[in-house]
């Protein structure tokens, strides 16, 4: 069975899918194929899921996440477009050094700043560490680039900060954060989907079947709007 890339997939998403993946398993449900054994566990954390979706939406730190994720995004941007342009400048030196810096963001991810918040911050501070080398800090005081990365880093540890202050609340709230019932749901996801390809396996049934392939064109239909949304939102950073 087709699996969802979760890690493309924003709390939305997974919402979405999660709920839409227990309404196609309750209607399958019938006195031949019974699935109450994999909806249970999975509607229950689904269910403490969304309680807890929609109170972390009325948090302060909501809208101040994704201001501080916007700046963050912006001097990415800033300091990559700069560098495209230095690899078009007839200047002594620009284009070679242009071209080996932006190579190590190709490597690490074009695009990171479409990301989620945890994936970018990995990404990002991987190439911060790199772009700090030596060798890498020589090249960008080459094209003039090291006031554009340092932009970059401040933003970066701004919004690091007012993360590890949202985790901070979050730890002395009694609730369970959005981000780790994710994970369980996530883990249960993967369980149901193991079970139904195990079944169909050994206990093979045209019902189960049809199930089967609702859940993997459900699967592909929300990568493709995932990774659609993904592309016009890098579409209009970058214009």
């Amino acid at each position: 069975m087709e699996r969802p890339a979760f890690y493309q997939l924003t709390q939305d998403d997974v919402y979405t899918f999660t709920d839409r993946f227990l309404a196609l398993q309750k209607n399958a449900t019938s006195e031949t194929l019974n699935l109450s054994l994999i909806i249970s566990p999975l509607d229950s954390i689904f269910q403490r899921y969304e309680l807890v979706l929609r109170k972390e939406r009325k948090s302060e730190y909501t809208a101040k996440l994704a201001a501080a994720d916007e700046v963050r995004d912006r001097a990415y941007l800033a300091l990559r477009h700069y560098l495209v342009a230095c690899s078009y400048a007839s200047l002594e030196g620009y284009t070679a050094a242009a071209d080996t810096l932006l190579s190590i963001f190709k490597r690490l991810g074009w695009s990171m700043h479409s990301l989620g918040y945890q994936n970018e911050s990995s990404r990002m501070g991987n190439l911060i560490a790199e772009l700090q080398t030596d060798e890498n800090a020589a090249l960008l005081n080459t094209v003039q680039a090291t006031a554009w990365l340092e932009r970059m880093m401040t933003a970066a540890d701004a919004f690091e900060a007012m993360f590890q202050q949202k985790l901070t609340a979050e730890a002395a709230d009694d609730t369970t954060s959005a981000y780790r019932l994710r994970k369980d749901l996530q883990q249960q996801i993967e369980m149901n989907l193991s079970w139904m390809e195990v079944q169909q396996q050994f206990n093979k049934s045209d019902e189960l079947a049809t199930l089967i392939k609702q859940v993997n064109e459900l699967t592909a239909n929300t990568m493709t709007t995932a990774r659609a949304n993904s592309t016009r939102k890098s579409s209009a950073e970058e214009e």
